[in-house]
């Protein structure tokens, strides 16, 4: 999730409307988020191919001001990217976003050892077929 811009107002009013995405306005000059423009590609192109096939996503909430933790749901099937304003330090920040539906919040301490074993970071994206196994074994514990 690229929220680099937004205030921690904005970021936590994000993690609690169970969206991930993308600053609308950014491209790989002005986002730390993302490290090329190649980078900001690959961002988008996994949020299309989920809206096309859907699928199960892993949030870590690392940078999110009162949130120990993250969160793990669904994408659905033809799920649309939505355009949501939130709030930044200057103003506010149009995201594309995807909704999480069947979410379910983890904890490094809740015993799923997600956040042990799924390397997540700039270029989770990238790697989520490394770790695919891990997040859905956590995701069907809790359910």
């Amino acid at each position: 999730m690229d929220k680099t811009r937004l205030s921690d107002d904005g970021k936590l009013q994000m993690y609690k409307d169970r969206r991930f995405g993308v600053d609308w306005g950014v491209g790989a000059q002005t986002s730390d988020a993302t490290i090329s423009e190649d980078d900001w590609r690959v961002s988008m192109d996994r949020m299309r191919d989920l809206c096309r096939e859907g699928g199960l996503v892993f949030l870590p909430a690392r940078n999110t001001p009162n949130v120990d933790g993250g969160l793990i749901g669904q994408v659905p099937t033809h799920a649309d990217i939505e355009l949501v304003d939130y709030e930044t330090n200057n103003g506010s920040a149009t995201m594309k976003t995807l909704k999480l539906h069947r979410v379910r919040e983890v904890h490094p301490s809740d015993g799923t050892d997600v956040f042990d074993e799924v390397n997540y970071g700039h270029h989770t994206v990238h790697s989520l077929s490394k770790h695919g196994d891990k997040v859905v074994s956590t995701y069907l514990n809790l359910y």
